[in-house]
């Protein structure tokens, strides 16, 4: 009932004046995940499988390229989460997942204002997480613009991330950041940036990246990233310091001129960590706002870093096997090698992870897909753990 009155007070926007030039255009989006998981505690029993689904329904409402405005509404929930068929309608997953206006300054300068989705580069910082359910979305101004004949993109936003933050809280409640990528064709570098503060601990720190990315015709591709993160801040009337850095390498070679277009990428990525958590140096690497889903392995051991590391860093190597299935279908093999970059005195291999999936783009609206992931507990992540098998199976159709 909620979602029909917003829509309905949406529509009555378009006024009959305009009712000629407003172009108001609808878009759906379901999708449903079964997952089966065991925890990831490595021990035996909690084991739970369930099905989680999305629902969007939204409206874009354009002036010509003058003005638009779009509002998307969302439903994430567990299936039968609810305690009755009947008695129980609260819609506890029901939230405005995307509610802005978006105007056009200047030629190719664009402002946007209000609640969005927000995924710079390849989401390694700033990302919106689109694997899980609800994903990610923010409250925030947007400047973006292109110059020099579409070849150079720039794009800034500030976000309120949290209004009320709780004292010493180590979370930002202020996000400012930025991004800029230069298309030379097969060479396409990229410089990202990221300012996150916290007014509990008064904590200003500063994220700087870079991403080369190299696409030669012949079926090679390879990415470079560096980043260095430094700051300051005031912890229990103690001063702490910030300095870590993280690295990500990527070479990929596809076969392009046969059909099945086999290809098999190498990757190698570090993330600093901490020797000493309790020493006011902070040298653990924050992964801020990323998709950390696209890089760790589908069974997401690390989707918060620095938490799941223990604040030990994280280094990640290992090779995807992967080939196409006719025009619409692939299936990707990967493995993962999981290890501290500071063990604190402890073990080093938090383990490994396999993972085979496959996906099938059925229509240009209907997609499915398939993964199993065996993970192998090292002594860093729990000793003498047990394997854990993770699988999900995913429906997703968008219009």
């Amino acid at each position: 009932m909620r979602l029909c009155i917003a829509l309905a007070l949406i529509t009555t926007l378009a006024t009959p004046a305009l009712a000629e030039e407003v172009k108001v255009v609808p878009s759906g989006e379901y999708l449903v995940r079964f997952r089966h998981t065991e925890g990831l505690d490595f021990t035996e029993g909690n084991v739970k499988n369930n099905a989680r689904h999305r629902a969007r329904l939204g409206l874009r409402f354009s002036y010509g390229t003058e003005l638009t405005a779009f509002v998307q509404m969302q439903d994430v929930r567990t299936w039968g989460e609810e305690t009755d068929t009947l008695g129980d309608f609260s819609a506890n997953g029901l939230d405005l997942h995307q509610g802005y206006m978006e105007a056009e300054l200047a030629k190719d300068l664009r402002l946007r204002i209000g609640r969005q989705e927000i995924g710079y580069l390849n989401h390694r910082l700033i990302g919106n997480v689109g694997f899980v359910e609800q994903a990610r979305s923010f409250d925030a101004v947007r400047l973006m613009a292109m110059t020099l004949e579409e070849k150079l993109a720039l794009d800034i936003f500030y976000g309120r991330v949290r209004d009320e933050l709780p004292a010493e809280s180590v979370a930002a409640d202020d996000l400012v950041a930025w991004a800029a990528r230069y298309d030379m064709g097969m060479l396409q570098p990229a410089l990202i940036g990221a300012l996150d503060l916290n007014s509990s601990t008064d904590r200003i720190r500063y994220t700087q990246g870079l991403v080369v990315q190299l696409d030669f015709p012949f079926g090679f591709k390879a990415s470079f990233e560096g980043y260095l993160q430094a700051g300051s801040a005031t912890v229990n009337d103690t001063d702490v310091s910030f300095m870590a850095w993280m690295t990500a390498t990527r070479l990929r070679f596809t076969l392009v001129d046969s059909d099945l277009a086999p290809f098999l990428e190498a990757f190698a990525e570090t993330l600093s960590g901490d020797d000493d958590p309790a020493d006011g140096d902070e040298t653990t690497f924050d992964t801020l706002f990323a998709t950390n889903h696209r890089f760790y392995g589908e069974a997401d051991l690390f989707l918060n870093i620095p938490a799941n590391t223990g604040e030990r860093g994280l280094l990640d190597v290992g090779a995807v096997l992967g080939f196409k299935v006719g025009d619409d279908a692939s299936i990707e093999l990967a493995f993962h090698h999981f290890q501290t970059m500071n063990n604190q005195g402890g073990p080093s291999s938090f383990g490994q992870e396999v993972d085979l999936t496959a996906r099938w783009k059925v229509n240009p609206h209907l997609s499915l897909d398939a993964n199993y992931s065996l993970i192998l507990p090292g002594e860093a992540l729990r000793p003498d753990g047990d394997p854990e098998h993770f699988v999900y199976a995913t429906a997703h159709a968008q219009f």
